[in-house]
C-alpha cells in the first residue's frame, strides 16, 4: 500500500489483535485519491496521516485496552483503510506467541497458553490465509507459529512462510 502506520519497536509492540480492512477505491478519472482510515464504528473522526496520526492512535488504543505494562488481551482494534493502491482484503495482526512472561510487566503467568489461543481463534477459520512470520535466526524446527500453522492447515495450501530478520543471518 505505500503506508507506513504499524508500530514498531523491541519486544513485544502488537499486544491486541488489530484487524485491518482494506478498501479498494477506484478514483474518478483525472482526480487523485487521498488515502484515508476510520477506527471501529467511529466513522466521523478520519485520519489521512498514517505515519503519525494513524499510528499513534494505534498505540493509544492498545495501552487503553491492554494497559501500558506490556499486556497482551484478545480485544480486537477495528482499522478500515481506504485507498486506490490495495485490494479490497482484510488483515489481522496478531501477537506473537510468548513463552515466558517479562518480568515486571501485567503479562500473567500463563501468557503462552494466552498468546496461543489468541492464535488459534483466528487461523482455526478455513477461509483464513496464515502468514507464519519467523525470524531468520530461529531454528524452525522449533517455531510455535509452524507448529500451529500445521495444526489447522495440515496440507500448507493456505499457509505462507515469512522470514523476518535476514539483515541478521550469517
Amino acid at each position: 500500500m505505500g503506508l507506513d502506520f504499524l508500530p514498531r519497536g523491541a519486544g513485544v509492540v502488537t499486544r491486541t489483535p488489530l484487524e485491518i480492512r482494506l478498501v479498494h477505491v477506484a478514483p474518478k478519472k483525472g482526480e487523485e485519491f487521498k488515502p484515508y482510515a476510520y477506527f471501529g464504528t467511529q466513522k466521523d473522526k478520519i485520519y489521512y496521516d498514517f505515519n503519525t496520526e494513524v499510528k499513534r492512535r494505534i498505540e493509544e488504543i492498545t495501552d487503553e485496552r491492554a494497559g501500558k505494562n506490556k499486556n497482551i488481551v484478545d480485544d480486537l482494534i477495528t482499522l478500515t483503510i481506504f485507498s486506490s493502491s490495495c485490494p479490497n482484503l482484510t488483515l489481522i495482526d496478531l501477537p506473537g506467541i510468548t513463552k515466558v512472561p517479562l518480568e515486571n510487566s501485567d503479562q500473567p503467568e500463563n501468557i503462552e497458553q494466552i498468546t496461543k489461543d489468541l492464535t488459534k481463534k483466528y487461523i482455526k477459520d478455513s477461509m483464513c490465509i496464515i502468514l507464519c512470520v519467523i525470524p531468520i535466526n530461529q531454528d524452525l524446527s522449533v517455531s510455535d507459529a509452524l507448529q500451529l500453522s500445521r495444526e489447522y492447515d495440515k496440507d500448507g495450501h493456505r499457509t505462507f512462510g515469512v522470514l523476518t530478520k535476514i539483515d541478521i543471518m550469517d
